[in-house]
């Protein structure tokens, strides 16, 4: 979708009470059920919009970045960083940051490291500022802010990469809205770029200003998730490229474990937001009712044909003996470990040029041999099982940030300074990119590479690059085209080079996406009640669900899938489709592109 009609549309479709967009995160992985496909993808991917309606919004109309607010401690009358006076009065400022554990955050301690300093001391002391950093579990955000906020100690704000979970705080209270002239005249950079990739039209929750939107880059793919495969085990068992189709897939599985590699594909049991997407198990073109409401990944669709087919394959890899038995045990880092200890044939996750998963994979194998898993850039049907290669895409949305309801006047314009100091060309390098000479160097044409293995560093980087604190700004790092973003995140210091493969994926996800063959989810332009209300209950009711569907007995499945599935509409997801089709006929939501 090209830029221009996003914005034409978003200004069109979100008219009304509210715009809605159900917006996946950075970070929160697929879970382990979903990284054996070859279309493995994870959830750092956001909806885009088709026309809803008739009306021009507002938010299009304020794109010009103009504009004026009164002077106050913080911010002088001039727009931007040179308006910027010292607060008079030490304010604090709350910004939270994922904690992804022990395995996925690089730097050990999240909230108190070389970076954290680094921003204390270039932005916070020179403004007066006590720049805090809060740690939110990435695997249970949701719980992480109730607890805060009941405790009335909520970050000075509060964000997040689904627009569901910004929906759901503002109707409970959790936030307060901005005013957008304000803002504009101390965050002049960081509006325009919302104004440039029609963000700016995303602001509005229940009709006021809330939101302030960070950008993604190539937002009609998801490259920066792959799957690493064992290549070498691939053509040990006879195969000279990975397999298109799931049937294929199945064929290869039995080869494996043939070959003497118990429980090839690992598991661990479902956790974290977006699990089970089944994009891949779709019919195609999809049928526009379902895809409005039953097509998002918030709330898995269990009662879907799509749905039934892949936990329909679960079932098969489970009862096949593919899968560890005792994957609903297992946590996420225990499936990784497989990986690098040689026992799992596939791992998924970011790709970064700095990865520690890698890097332990080949101190232990140095001479294995790993591939990328690419999109096919022709759509792949498979009789059995649906599409093989269906995502769903991003748009041009990254984190979603609003302004918690506890923060004060003046903590709310540090917020927006922030915001608007790590726009700045060279604070976000150095956030992204690190130091010169430690954690990146620059390459014979001038762009940076970065240090394969930074461990040990007094400048360490968090996960992905420090994405989790730059995420405000941008979701990707980019130097300004697909072919040098790709080998800025090609991971260095490996025996093997994964460019040609990383470039080939992301060919082949926008020859996929230019077919029609990925479709972002249906946004609304009303408050969906029976989300909020139900939300969470059927997401716990799924994982329960999900591993009874899994392990049981292949001839005892469709039984049982009938039986979960009517007493899952019947604890909530009866009403979160009749709300939606409500929705959907009175002409409340963007239309199937």
């Amino acid at each position: 979708m090209k830029k221009r009609y996003l914005q034409k549309v978003l200004a069109v479709a979100m008219t009304g009470a509210m715009a809605l967009g159900v917006l996946a995160g950075c970070g929160s992985e697929p879970a382990s059920g979903s990284n054996e496909s070859s279309s493995a993808q994870g959830s750092e991917e956001e909806s885009s919009a088709e026309d809803a309606g008739s009306e021009e919004s507002s938010a299009e109309d304020a794109g010009d970045g103009e504009s004026s607010a009164e002077e106050s401690s913080g911010a002088s009358g001039a727009a931007g960083i040179d308006g910027w006076e010292p607060f008079a009065d030490r304010v604090t400022l709350k910004i939270p940051v994922y904690d992804r554990g022990d395995s996925g955050n690089g730097c050990s301690d999240v909230v108190n490291n070389y970076w954290t300093k680094w921003v204390q001391d270039n932005f916070g002391e020179k403004y007066n500022i006590d720049v805090q950093y809060v740690a939110i579990t990435r695997t249970a955000v949701m719980n992480d802010y109730a607890m805060l906020a009941a405790g009335q100690d909520l970050p000075t704000v509060c964000m997040e990469y689904d627009y569901d979970k910004l929906a759901t705080w503002q109707a409970d209270g959790y936030l307060q809205p901005y005013d957008v002239e304000q803002f504009k005249t101390i965050a002049p950079t960081y509006w325009q770029t919302m104004v440039d990739n029609g963000n700016d039209a995303y602001t509005k929750l229940a009709g006021e200003d809330y939101l302030m939107l960070g950008y993604r880059p190539y937002g009609n793919s998801t490259y920066t998730w792959v799957t690493w495969y064992r290549k070498d085990w691939m053509k040990e068992a006879g195969f000279e490229e990975y397999p298109k189709t799931n049937t294929e897939l199945l064929e290869l599985y039995a080869k494996l474990v043939e070959n003497g590699h118990e429980y090839p594909l690992s598991g661990s049991k479902v956790a974290g937001a977006g699990v089970d997407q089944n994009y891949p198990y779709r019919d195609y073109p999809q049928d526009e009712l379902t895809w409005a409401t039953m097509g998002d990944y918030q709330i898995p669709a269990l009662p879907s044909e799509a749905q039934k087919r892949f936990l329909k394959w679960e079932n098969t890899l489970y009862n096949e003996g593919y899968k560890n038995p005792e994957y609903y045990l297992r946590e996420a880092s225990e499936a990784e470990a497989d990986f690098i200890n040689g026992k799992a044939f596939t791992w998924s996750g970011y790709v970064s040029s700095t990865m520690t998963q890698l890097n332990s994979f080949y101190e232990n194998f140095p001479d294995a041999e790993l591939g990328v898993i690419v999109c096919p850039d022709t759509f792949v049907q498979d009789e059995t099982w649906g599409s093989s290669n269906a995502y769903r895409p991003g748009t041009n949305f990254g984190m979603m940030i609003a302004l918690s309801n506890n923060a004060t006047e003046d903590e709310a314009k540090a917020a927006m300074m922030y915001l608007e100091w790590l726009a700045q060309e060279e604070n976000l390098f150095t956030m992204t990119w690190g130091e010169e000479g430690v954690n990146f160097n620059y390459d014979e044409n001038g762009n940076p590479v970065a240090v394969g293995d930074q461990s040990g560093l007094e400048q360490q980087q968090g996960h992905n690059n420090n994405v989790d604190y730059w995420c405000v700004v941008t979701a990707i790092k980019t130097l300004g085209s697909i072919e040098k973003d790709i080998a800025a995140i090609n991971p260095q210091g490996l025996p093997q080079d994964f460019y040609d493969e990383l470039l080939a994926n992301y060919n082949g996800q926008v020859a996929i996406w230019n077919e029609g063959y990925a479709n972002s989810d249906c946004l609304f332009a009303v408050s969906l009640d029976s989300v909020a209300e139900y939300g969470n209950t059927l997401y716990d009711l799924y994982a329960e669900y999900r591993d009874k569907l899994t392990m049981c007995a292949p001839e005892e499945f469709d039984a049982l899938y009938e039986e979960l599935s009517q007493n899952y509409l019947d604890q909530g997801y009866q009403e979160v489709i009749d709300e939606r089709q409500a929705a959907f006929e009175n002409g409340q939501t963007t239309k199937l592109q």
